[in-house]
C-alpha cells in the first residue's frame, strides 16, 4: 500500500490559489468579514469564495437536511477551489474557478439523486460532497473531467512534493498504477484525476 501522506496547511493552499489567480490576470482583494470565510473580490467587482481541501473533493454543507437548505458555498459569484495535485502531498497545487451557481446546482442535483436511491441514512444529510476523482460516489464523482474548463492554467508549486521518477520502486500493482498516473499527468500537463489506467489480466 502507498504510505499515508501529510496534510498540506490550508494557509499554503490559500496562498497558492491567490497566486494562481494573480498569474491569470485575475488578482483578488480580501473582503472584510467577521467570520472565517475566505471572501474576495475581483477587479470587476464580482465576489469569490475560496475553499481549500487536501482531498480532491468539494465539501458542501447545508444548514439543514432539507433539499432547499442554505449551502456554505452560496453567496458569491465564484468559487475558487484549491487542492494539492496529489492528495495530501506538498508540490503542485491545482485551482478551479467555478461559477458558484453551477456548483450549488450540482450539489443539489447529486444530493437529490442520492436520496432517490433510498440510501441507508438516519436523515441528517447535511454534507453533499462533489468528488473530483472518478472513484467517488456514483452520483457525485469525476468533477475533474466535468469541470476541466474551470481549471486555472497557471499552477503553483509549493515544493517538496513526491515526484514520480524512473528510480521509484513500486511495492505492488497499486503503487505502479499510481506512479504511472503521475508520470502521464506530468507529461500531459493535466490533473492526476484526468488520467485513467485500465488493467486487463485476462490476457
Amino acid at each position: 500500500m502507498i504510505a499515508p501522506r501529510e496534510r498540506v496547511d490550508s494557509r499554503e493552499l490559500l496562498e497558492a490559489g491567490l497566486a494562481s489567480m494573480e498569474r491569470c490576470g485575475k488578482p483578488l482583494t480580501r473582503m472584510p468579514t467577521k467570520g472565517r470565510a475566505m471572501l474576495y473580490t475581483l477587479t470587476s467587482g464580482e465576489s469569490v469564495r475560496v475553499r481549500t481541501c487536501n482531498d480532491h473533493v468539494l465539501i458542501v454543507v447545508g444548514d439543514t437536511p432539507a433539499p432547499h437548505a442554505n449551502l456554505n458555498i452560496q453567496g458569491t459569484d465564484w468559487l475558487l477551489l484549491v487542492m494539492p495535485e496529489i492528495e495530501r502531498t506538498r508540490g503542485k497545487v491545482v485551482a478551479y474557478l467555478i461559477p458558484a451557481a453551477e456548483a450549488e446546482a450540482e450539489a443539489r442535483c447529486t444530493h437529490a439523486d442520492w436520496l432517490r436511491s433510498n440510501p441507508n441514512t438516519k436523515g441528517d444529510n447535511r454534507t453533499w460532497n462533489l468528488w473530483f476523482r472518478s472513484d467517488g460516489p456514483e452520483k457525485a464523482s469525476n468533477y475533474a473531467a466535468k469541470w476541466a474548463k474551470y481549471l486555472l492554467p497557471n499552477s503553483v508549486d509549493l515544493g517538496g512534493g513526491r515526484e514520480a521518477s524512473e528510480t521509484e520502486k513500486p511495492r505492488g500493482v497499486k503503487d505502479e498504477v499510481e506512479i504511472s498516473r503521475r508520470r502521464v499527468a506530468a507529461a500531459a500537463g493535466v490533473p492526476v484525476e484526468a488520467v485513467k489506467i485500465t488493467i486487463d489480466f485476462g490476457g
